[in-house]
């Protein structure tokens, strides 16, 4: 049974504002989540806080001369928006939507 457009626009609601609520704070030990749901929409939060902070170090590192340094983040930081990529195709794939 696919979803309706209200259950996609209320997943979509709940989504932002977890979005919004881990944006506020950074957990700073692990803590189960309460649905696999959950964890993989923790999960795509935490990969795109890496990529912000991987580039933020990149430009920290270009700045201090070490471009060598500065390539390694941007590597590691495309990586992370790949797992968010993956994390994100699960979501999809557990709540039935489809990927084109």
């Amino acid at each position: 049974m696919g979803l309706s457009e209200i259950d996609i626009k209320a997943i979509a609601s709940a989504t932002a504002e977890k979005v919004l609520q881990d944006l506020r704070h950074y957990a700073l030990q692990y803590k189960d989540p309460f649905t696999v749901l959950d964890g993989l929409m923790d999960s795509m939060t935490e990969e795109d806080r890496a990529v912000v902070w991987y580039r933020s170090r990149a430009a920290n590192a270009r700045q201090k001369q070490d471009p060598t340094t500065a390539e390694l983040y941007e590597h590691i930081a495309k990586e992370e928006e790949q797992h968010h990529q993956e994390f994100k195709e699960r979501l999809g794939t557990i709540l039935g939507l489809k990927h084109g």
